[in-house]
């Protein structure tokens, strides 16, 4: 009896050991894999420029030539370095599916240009960090656009081989950051579904307006959001909305706002009622 005693407290405390193992090496499974995700979390899908070159990274330039450099309007040139091969060197962002992601630019003066990923590594593009025909002891030669003096430190995204009248490829100047969002994030928060029309609209302001203005607070924010809380289209008359919207300048001295050149009557009246359909759709 006291022999099967003894042999029941030692296969007790065999159980007692293993359980207490089992649980250790779960642990240390979950750990592991808090861990691998937390590394995954660093290498993000948005890259700060202006720290980068703060730690260095921007050095391995090259000299390259922009002919009808579309904001000098002259050929230029520039030190710059591949952007291509910079995304690539960010883990999280080489692995996406190119055309189901936006690359997002992030300038320091709330300018928000986006574009398709896809299409954009599909061209030679270069992040310029220094004009090389800048004056003596300057690294920027001033740009000036309806009769403003703009920033172009601290970098300037630019391509070659590529036609300066696709509008579609943004060259953003004042950069700061780079982002890459799914292409659900954004535009498909602001695409009106139940409205052909609207839809008309959207495509315009998309191509025309989202870099400076937001909706519902996607966008930039250059100019003021138009939707949240208060649509412009809810205290603006709607006439005098479409008559800013043509002519900025007519209604305020010195407006940063650009005059649409590219834009008629009847594109002008689609983004308004694009608006109006949003003022119905806040956040």
């Amino acid at each position: 009896m006291g022999q099967f005693r003894y042999k029941i407290v030692v296969f007790a405390l065999f159980l007692t050991l293993s359980c207490h193992k089992k649980t250790q090496n779960t642990t240390d499974v979950k750990t592991t894999t808090k861990s691998e995700n937390t590394t995954f979390a660093n290498d993000s899908l948005s890259i700060d420029l202006v720290a980068l070159q703060k730690q260095g990274n921007l050095k391995n330039t090259t000299l390259i030539t922009v002919y009808d450099d579309p904001v000098y309007h002259s050929t230029k040139r520039y030190e710059a370095l591949s952007l291509s091969k910079l995304l690539e060197t960010h883990t999280a962002i080489k692995n996406l599916e190119a055309n189901k992601y936006q690359i997002i630019f992030e300038c320091e003066d709330g300018y928000k240009p986006m574009m398709s990923l896809e299409k954009f590594i599909a061209v030679k593009s270069f992040l310029a960090v220094r004009d090389a025909d800048a004056p003596k002891g300057e690294l920027w030669s001033k740009i000036i656009k309806d009769g403003h003096e703009m920033k172009a430190a601290p970098f300037y995204l630019v391509y070659q081989g590529v036609s300066t009248k696709d509008t579609d490829l943004k060259w953003p100047y004042n950069l700061i950051k780079i982002h890459l969002i799914p292409n659900s994030q954004n535009i498909v928060l602001l695409f009106p579904k139940d409205d052909t029309k609207a839809q008309v609209g959207f495509e315009l302001f998309n191509k025309n307006c989202v870099t400076c203005h937001a909706i519902n607070k996607i966008g930039g924010n250059m100019g003021p959001e138009l939707n949240y809380p208060k649509s412009i289209t809810e205290y603006w008359d709607t006439n005098q909305l479409k008559a800013f919207i043509k002519n900025p300048a007519s209604f305020r001295d010195r407006v940063k706002m650009p005059t649409p050149a590219n834009l008629n009557n009847k594109e002008i009246d689609e983004i308004v009622y694009y608006l109006e359909y949003m003022a119905n759709h806040k956040l």
